[in-house]
């Protein structure tokens, strides 16, 4: 099948998935991305410039501490991913703010990235101080990206027209 049957038959479902990816990107705060995401890489610079000596200790001998350009290529795109994954969650939670933005990166550091880091170092037989050194470096760079993001949103930085509203999702309960 070509991707043109596909897209068609897509469609003929009801998914158009193009329009839905102009329509998902076109809510993005494209200026609050780029500078959460060059926070996250400061943020991590700094970080493991503090405990970098620790985390060469935890990881051990040979070549997986070293420095290579194809792990920079893929950090940086996992961590383009992660900016737009996050500030895309902010929008359709509602969370807009500084303290919505902080709030939505630690749900998801606390719901996917903690617990994907605790068992892919299990499963590898990685030292526990290890995941403990990289669990925090990404609720430190998830924490400054969400803060910033957030705080664009508010003062209508990179946002079109007025300061974004920044509303909080109302909490519901059902009788029973």
């Amino acid at each position: 099948m070509d991707l043109t049957a596909l897209e068609a038959k897509l469609k003929a479902i009801g998914l158009d998935l193009p329009a839905q990816l102009a329509n998902y990107v076109s809510h993005i705060n494209s200026a609050a991305i780029l500078a959460a995401l060059i926070a996250g890489w400061i943020v991590g610079w700094i970080y493991y410039g503090l405990v970098g000596s620790v985390w060469k200790d935890s990881v051990g001998t040979g070549k997986v501490g070293e420095f290579t350009p194809r792990r920079q290529i893929f950090g940086g795109i996992a961590q383009v991913i992660m900016t737009v994954m996050l500030g895309s969650f902010m929008q359709r939670l509602g969370y807009l703010g500084p303290y919505g933005g902080i709030h939505t990166a630690w749900l998801l550091w606390l719901g996917f990235v903690m617990t994907t880091i605790l068992v892919n170092y299990a499963n590898l037989g990685k030292r526990l101080g290890l995941a403990l050194i990289d669990s925090v470096h990404w609720l430190l760079v998830l924490t400054v990206m969400g803060l910033i993001i957030g705080s664009f949103n508010q003062l209508g930085i990179g946002v079109s027209g007025a300061p974004a509203a920044i509303s909080q999702p109302v909490a519901t309960t059902t009788g029973g």
